[in-house]
C-alpha cells in the first residue's frame, strides 16, 4: 500500500520525536509538509532530523494550516503546537477529512473536545492523542492481564510524576504555565500518567478530591498537584504531580495493588524499573520481559527494539494500523477527552475545596484565573 501522507504542525521540541517516529515508520508514512510561522526554525528542524537530504525531496513549509490545506490533502495531520491551539488546528484538519494525531492534552476544555469528536465521526476520520505511556514496553501486556482478572480484583494504586523544570523552562514560551493556553503540572506533565493509570485500572472515575499549589515557580497555574480518585469498580488512585522537583532527576512511577498481586513500575533519571509479584511473593517480571522480547522479535525484528527508544514510534505504528484496519487507535480521542475531564475535575475540586463527581459538566480552565492571586509570591 502507498505510504500515508502526513503534515506536521509545529516545530518545537516534541516535533523531533514525531519526525523520528515518521522515520521509524517510513514504509507506511511520508512527511509531505511542515507548518510553522518560523521559517528558519522549521528548516533547522528538517535539517537536523535528516529531512532536507536530496533523496527526501523538498518538504514544503507553510506559515499556517489554512495555506497547507488549500494546497495539499494530507491523510494525517500531526499537531505538536502549544496546548491552547490544539482544538482549533484539529478542527481545521478534521474538516478537511484528515486523520489527526494531536499531542496531549487533546484540548483544554470539554466542549471543544466534544465538538471535535462529533466532527470526526461525521467526517469518518480518526483522532489519536499523544498519550505515549500506553506504548511503553510491557504496558499493554499488563493491561490485558489486569483487565482479564489474572491478578484478581483491582484494589487501587498510586501514580507519581516528579518532572522537575527550572524557571527558565516556563520562560521559554509566554504560553507555558498559563491557564488559558497550558495549565500547570497536572495538565501538562501528569496527564500522561493519569491516562495510563485509569486505563490500567479499567474503570471510569466517579469522584475526585484535589489540591493544587505554587511551591517553587513564578507562573500563573500550579507547579504541584495532589488528588484522590475513586473509580466505578471500587478501586482508588492517589495522584502526585509536580515540576518543583530536581530537573536532573525526573521521575514517573506507578503502583497497582490487586487481591492476587502487585505491580510496581517507574522511570527515574532515564532508568526504568519493573516488578510484578503475586500474593505468594513470586516474581513474575521475568516472564513478562521474556514474552515481550519474543513477541517484539517475532513481529518486528530488530526494528521493534530500535523503536523502543522513542514511544512516539509505537504511537504512530498503532495509529497507521488503526487507519488501515478501520479500528479505534489505542490512545483514541475518547480516552484523550477522558484524561482532560479528569484534570479539569481536579482543578475544580481545588477551586471549590470539595469533592467533585464525574461526569464533570461545564467547566473551563479560564475559571481558574486568579486562583493564586492572593498567595505568597513563589520562590525561584
Amino acid at each position: 500500500m502507498e505510504p500515508l501522507k502526513l503534515a506536521l504542525i509545529g516545530c518545537g521540541k516534541v516535533a523531533v520525536k514525531h519526525l523520528k517516529a515518521i522515520r521509524d515508520n517510513k514504509q507506511d508514512i511520508r512527511l509531505c509538509a511542515v507548518v510553522d510561522n518560523r521559517l528558519k526554525a522549521a528548516r533547522e528542524l528538517l535539517s537536523t532530523t535528516g529531512f532536507l537530504r536530496p533523496a527526501e525531496g523538498e518538504i514544503p513549509i507553510f506559515p499556517n494550516i489554512d495555506l497547507l490545506l488549500a494546497e495539499q490533502t494530507p491523510d494525517i495531520v500531526a499537531i505538536t503546537t502549544p496546548s491552547g491551539t490544539h482544538a482549533r488546528l484539529a478542527k481545521a484538519a478534521v474538516s478537511a477529512k484528515a486523520h489527526v494525531l494531536v499531542e496531549k492534552p487533546m484540548t483544554l476544555d470539554l466542549a471543544a473536545a466534544d465538538e471535535l469528536l462529533r466532527l470526526a465521526e461525521s467526517q469518518r476520520v480518526k483522532i489519536a492523542v499523544g498519550h505515549i505511556y500506553r506504548f511503553f514496553p510491557l504496558v499493554q501486556a499488563l493491561a490485558e492481564d489486569l483487565h482479564s482478572g489474572r491478578f484478581g480484583r483491582l484494589l487501587g494504586g498510586n501514580v507519581k510524576v516528579r518532572w522537575g523544570h527550572d524557571q527558565a523552562y516556563y520562560e521559554q514560551g509566554a504560553w507555558r504555565g498559563t491557564w488559558e493556553q497550558d495549565g500547570g503540572a497536572l495538565m501538562n506533565q501528569t496527564i500522561h500518567a493519569l491516562d495510563l493509570m485509569t486505563w490500567l485500572l479499567g474503570s471510569p472515575v466517579t469522584d475526585v478530591f484535589g489540591w493544587i499549589d505554587q511551591q517553587v515557580h513564578s507562573i500563573e497555574s500550579e507547579d504541584t498537584g495532589y488528588a484522590l480518585l475513586r473509580l466505578q469498580n471500587g478501586s482508588y488512585c492517589q495522584v502526585e504531580g509536580t515540576t518543583a522537583s530536581d530537573p536532573e532527576r525526573q521521575e514517573a512511577a506507578f503502583n497497582i495493588l490487586c487481591t492476587d498481586g502487585e505491580i510496581h513500575a517507574g522511570l527515574v533519571a532515564g532508568r526504568s524499573s519493573f516488578q510484578v509479584r503475586d500474593r505468594r511473593g513470586r516474581c513474575l517480571g521475568g516472564r513478562y520481559l521474556r514474552s515481550f522480547i519474543a513477541k517484539t522479535w517475532r513481529e518486528e525484528g530488530i526494528k521493534g527494539f530500535i523503536r523502543l527508544k522513542n514511544p512516539h514510534s509505537g504511537l504512530y505504528r498503532d495509529f497507521i494500523r488503526s487507519i488501515r484496519q478501520d479500528r479505534p487507535p489505542l490512545a483514541d480521542g475518547r480516552s484523550g477527552r477522558a484524561a482532560v475531564e479528569l484534570v479539569l475535575a481536579i482543578y475544580r475540586s481545588a477551586l471549590e475545596n470539595r469533592p467533585v463527581q464525574l461526569p464533570l459538566g461545564t467547566f473551563n480552565l479560564i475559571e481558574m484565573k486568579g486562583f493564586f492571586a492572593d498567595s505568597v509570591e513563589p520562590t525561584v
